[in-house]
């Protein structure tokens, strides 16, 4: 019976990861009809087509995306063999991690991680992207390294660990004309002009919570992420709801003061999310576990 090694579950691994025999072949040095040629066997072992060619990409089976995250946990437990050491050496290791985040861990998380890295890991260095549609299927084929946020509708082969709980409350100007009170009452807060930051999960919340109480806002202005909303709403009479250590941030730089939220909106846990192929790298747990001991007792 023909038996698929470690450098057969390879080729399959980089097709899934690029969509494409050329560059998976470009990646492991071999030629494209070879690749071509062990994908067939593999295909005859399992007796599936494994990728249907869509134009340009070769797009997964649903065989495939079963066997993708067995094969990556299988490659991953190789190379920690091949590579393993006792404990990652932060101090002298030059590896690069790739992070997905949103807009507001950007703000809220990323100067503490920074300032954590230049005095306990000088030469590793961070490269940060969006989370996405794409986030997860990047994590599994080894793209990105970790995820933090909120992220309720990651498949099976996901870690998850909670880092602290976000929940929401009110930006105006410090000098707004109206809001002079410490307090905002319902009225006042469905009454005063609004930034709604359409932002994934966070908008969901807030809309979600308005539509169950049968509550409309005046929406002044509609902007795609929390990145500008300071400075919108210190030059304006606008209000905005925000996550509260977003608020913390702003307040420290703007002409702005906080007041609680009159609507219990939902409150919602930050965590960070990996795959199950880093699950056993060094590098990864040392990674997770300094930001949750950075992160795990904001409250």
């Amino acid at each position: 019976m023909f038996e698929l090694d470690c450098k057969l579950l390879s080729i399959f691994y980089y097709i899934y990861k690029f969509k494409s025999v050329s560059m998976a072949a470009d990646r492991l040095n071999i030629s494209q009809p070879t690749v071509s040629n062990i994908l067939n066997k593999i295909r005859e072992h399992y007796n599936d087509p494994l990728f249907l060619r869509i134009g340009n990409e070769m797009i997964p089976t649903e065989l495939s995306k079963q066997l993708f995250p067995l094969v990556s946990e299988a490659l991953s437990k190789v190379e920690h063999i091949n590579n393993f050491t006792i404990d990652f050496d932060q101090k002298n290791s030059h590896h690069k991690f790739t992070i997905a985040m949103t807009d507001v861990s950007h703000l809220v998380l990323l100067p503490k991680l920074s300032q954590y890295l230049k005095q306990n890991a000088p030469h590793v260095h961070i490269n940060v992207r969006a989370i996405t549609s794409e986030t997860s299927y990047q994590m599994a084929n080894g793209e990105i390294d970790l995820a933090i946020g909120f992220l309720p509708h990651l498949e099976n082969g996901f870690y998850q660990q909670k880092l602290f709980e976000q929940f929401y409350v009110v930006l105006a100007s410090k000098t707004h004309p109206r809001l002079t009170e410490d307090k905002l009452s319902l009225d006042e807060y469905l009454n005063e002009s609004h930034i709604d930051i359409d932002a994934g999960m966070g908008h969901y919340h807030i809309a979600n919570e308005l539509l169950k109480l049968d509550l409309k806002r005046n929406i002044l202005m509609r902007i795609p992420s929390y990145l500008g909303v300071g400075l919108v709403v210190q030059e304006t009479d606008a209000i905005a709801t925000v996550p509260y250590y977003l608020s913390e941030v702003l307040l420290s730089r703007g002409n702005l003061k906080m007041l609680e939220a009159p609507i219990a909106f939902p409150s919602y846990s930050i965590k960070q999310y990996w795959h199950m192929s880093c699950h056993h790298k060094t590098s990864n747990q040392w990674l997770r576990h300094a930001i949750y001991d950075l992160f795990s007792q904001m409250s």
